[in-house]
C-alpha cells in the first residue's frame, strides 16, 4: 500500500483539487494520510466530510501548529503504507499515479531508497526532464551531474524515513526537505523516473514565493541545509553561493 500524505495548514480551498485527483485513481490501494497543522478555516470539517462519502481511505489527524517538518515527523509515524509520498495540500495527482509507483515499485532494487517522479507545473500540462526511462543517482548528482533541475515528486520507502526525521527546532517552523532527501541520498540510491504523475503550482502564501520571509524567520533551519551543500562535491560556482547564504542565516540568528 501506498501513503499519500498531505500536511495542510488552512487549505480548505485547495484541498478539494486533490481529493477529487485521489477519487479518480486507476488503482485504489492508498490511504490518503493527512496530518492539519493547526488550521482554522474548517479543513477539518471538510475532511470529516470526505470521510463520510467512504470513497477511499482517509486517516486525519490535528496537531498544533508546528510547522511542515514536523507535521512529516508526525506523518512518517502514522503511515501504514510502504511507500511514503508527500502531495501537498495546493497541488494534485494524475489518475494513474499510484499505478506507476506500483509499477515501478516492483522492480526497485531492494537497496534503494525510493523513487523520484517528474512535477509538472498546472499552468503547462507538460514538463522535460531527460530522455532515458530513468537514472539511478542521488539527490546532489541528479542536479550537478545530469543537469537535471525543478521540483520533483519523491516517493521514499517509509522504513528510510523513519531513519532520517526532520529536526525539529525551536522557534522555528522549517527545514528545506533538500536538507533531509541529501542526507538520504548519501546512504542511499534513488530511481529518477521519466514520467509525471504530480501537478503543481506556487500559491502567492507558500513557502516558495516567500523564501526571504521564511528565511528569516526559520535561519537555523535553512544554516543546516545551506552548511550541509558545503560538504558535498558540487562546483565552486554553487559552493560560493551556498556559503553566501549560509552567512546569511547566521546574521538572522544573530539578529533573532
Amino acid at each position: 500500500m501506498i501513503t499519500i500524505f498531505t500536511p495542510a495548514y488552512n487549505r480548505k480551498n485547495t484541498l478539494p483539487r486533490l481529493y477529487e485527483s485521489l477519487k479518480t485513481q486507476t488503482d485504489m490501494d492508498f490511504e490518503w494520510l493527512i496530518v492539519d497543522d493547526g488550521s482554522k478555516d474548517g479543513t477539518k470539517e471538510l475532511i470529516e466530510n470526505y470521510q463520510k462519502e467512504n470513497i477511499i481511505n482517509i486517516r486525519y489527524f490535528y496537531q498544533e501548529n508546528g510547522g511542515k517538518q514536523r507535521a512529516v515527523n508526525n506523518g512518517v509515524k502514522k503511515a501504514l503504507g510502504e511507500y511514503f509520498f508527500i502531495v501537498d495540500s495546493d497541488d494534485y495527482l494524475s489518475s494513474d499515479a499510484v499505478y506507476m509507483i506500483k509499477k515501478y515499485s516492483f522492480s526497485l532494487p531492494k537497496d534503494f531508497g525510493g523513487m523520484v517522479f517528474k512535477k509538472i507545473p498546472i499552468s503547462q500540462k507538460d514538463s522535460s526532464c531527460f530522455t532515458e526511462e530513468y537514472i539511478d543517482t542521488n539527490p546532489i548528482d541528479i542536479i550537478f551531474k545530469y543537469n537535471i533541475h525543478g521540483d520533483k515528486g519523491e516517493v521514499f520507502k517509509t522504513s528510510v524515513l523513519k531513519s532520517f526525521p526532520f529536526p525539529e527546532i525551536e522557534n522555528e517552523k522549517f527545514v528545506p526537505e533538500g536538507y533531509i532527501w541529501n542526507r538520504i541520498g548519501k546512504k542511499y540510491n534513488l530511481r529518477y523516473i521519466d514520467y509525471g504523475i504530480y501537478y503543481f503550482e506556487y500559491l502567492e502564501d507558500g513557502y516558495t514565493n516567500n523564501f526571504k520571509r521564511d528565511l528569516k524567520k526559520n535561519p537555523k533551519g535553512f544554516g543546516l541545509y545551506y552548511k550541509d551543500m558545503l560538504s558535498y562535491n558540487i562546483p565552486l560556482s554553487a559552493k560560493i553561493k551556498f556559503f553566501l547564504r549560509y552567512l546569511q542565516t547566521r546574521l538572522y540568528c544573530f539578529i533573532k
